[in-house]
């Protein structure tokens, strides 16, 4: 292979013709230059496909982080009517409760209220009005007061009657038809 560098001495190479290696030189040189230009665009590509890799990594963390929080979101909106339901019914069983209590007040006083009229009725069958009318009169010194009659007039007995009539209030359009229809 002929060498581009000056050879001292005389050697074969050094004799070989110049356009050999000038076309050698020059498709080498283009297709080094072909090759960076190749690999300058194969660099820009990569880096535009990273890029583009890169955003739709982004876009599909952003997604995911979207998922995410609608995911949390619904966990906590779950979490929050649970514990509103929860709350509503221990308030309910707390209401429950003290009304099984005040119905047990409530029969505990309608027992000793029957107990009550039970012993006042007793009390009652056993008094003898006479038996406490000797007993004021004798013991006390009470004595039975004599009925006076008291002479009232008829008229005071007599309760009148006296009857209102309201006059029910006529519409404009009834006392306009009135004034025409009577005149």
């Amino acid at each position: 292979m002929p060498r581009m560098s000056y050879q001292y001495e005389t050697s074969p190479r050094k004799y070989e013709p110049d356009y050999t290696n000038r076309k050698k030189v020059r498709s080498t040189t283009s297709k080094k230059t072909q090759k960076a230009s190749t690999k300058e665009k194969k660099k820009i590509q990569k880096n535009t496909e990273t890029k583009k890799r890169a955003e739709k990594q982004n876009a599909q963390k952003a997604k995911e982080r979207k998922i995410k929080a609608q995911q949390v979101f619904i966990v906590m909106t779950v979490f929050v009517m649970l514990l509103a339901v929860s709350y509503r019914e221990t308030a309910i069983m707390e209401m429950f409760n003290q009304k099984k209590e005040m119905e047990n007040q409530l029969s505990v006083i309608e027992k000793e209220n029957g107990q009550v009229e039970k012993s006042i009725k007793e009390v009652e069958s056993s008094l003898d009005w006479n038996k406490i009318k000797q007993v004021a009169t004798d013991e006390l010194g009470m004595q039975a007061k004599e009925a006076t009659p008291l002479d009232l007039e008829k008229s005071d007995n007599v309760e009148t009657k006296h009857e209102f009539i309201k006059e029910e209030e006529k519409s404009i359009l009834e006392k306009i038809v009135e004034f025409f229809v009577i005149k």
